[in-house]
């Protein structure tokens, strides 16, 4: 019944999608200073903006998600599907864990979130592949340095401890095997990269 795009950037779903938002109350939650930016490129476009889209302005790195979706038409009490993609490595471990906790107490059970994450190997030099490394070294440069990984076997007590369950880990070979198999393109899954779902328990 509510979508929550969770460091949502220039994502489009609301607008792209029209079908689907009808049957959703859609939030976009983003850092203040992207949001500004993308609310001022939609005005330039003369979009009209969805009447069941809000615009919800946190930084992860020290805003609490919870107090800032309370204050919103956010309702607590319906089932809730969250979408947290490119953003969780760019966090600092006790950041990204605190969102999710937020997320457990303000979602009725049976709400979900997708997010992606870097195992661990992505922070060891001598692990890492070198296109993860390249990426790594870019983000440096721009200023926005990737901070966290998890490591794989742990990340079940991880979510257990942020009140959820983990459904499912995809790794880089299940995500090839699932959305890359389509022999007419050259898109590949990306190295150390994982996609996961977990359920408010």
């Amino acid at each position: 019944q509510q979508y929550i795009i969770l460091g949502a950037g220039f994502d489009t779903f609301a607008f792209r999608r029209p079908e689907l938002a009808k049957q959703l109350h859609i939030f976009e939650v983003d850092h203040p200073h992207t949001q500004i930016a993308k609310r001022r490129r939609i005005a330039e476009l003369q979009w009209a903006i969805p009447p069941q889209l809000d615009f919800i302005a946190v930084d992860f790195s020290k805003d609490n998600l919870a107090s800032a979706l309370k204050v919103s038409p956010y309702d607590d009490h319906k089932l809730s599907f969250f979408s947290w993609l490119g953003v969780t490595y760019y966090l600092s471990r006790e950041a990204i864990l605190a969102t999710l906790h937020s997320i457990s107490k303000i979602s009725p059970k049976g709400s979900s979130i997708i997010f992606d994450y870097l195992d661990s190997d992505a922070f060891i030099p001598e692990k890492a592949s070198a296109r993860v490394t390249r990426m790594q070294d870019a983000a440096r440069f721009s200023g926005e340095p990737m901070l966290t990984g998890f490591h794989p076997p742990a990340l079940a007590a991880d979510l257990e401890s942020a009140g959820f369950y983990l459904y499912e880990d995809l790794n880089p070979l299940n995500i090839e095997q699932r959305y890359f198999q389509d022999p007419l393109n050259s898109y590949s899954a990306f190295d150390h990269l994982h996609l996961a779902r977990a359920v408010v328990k």
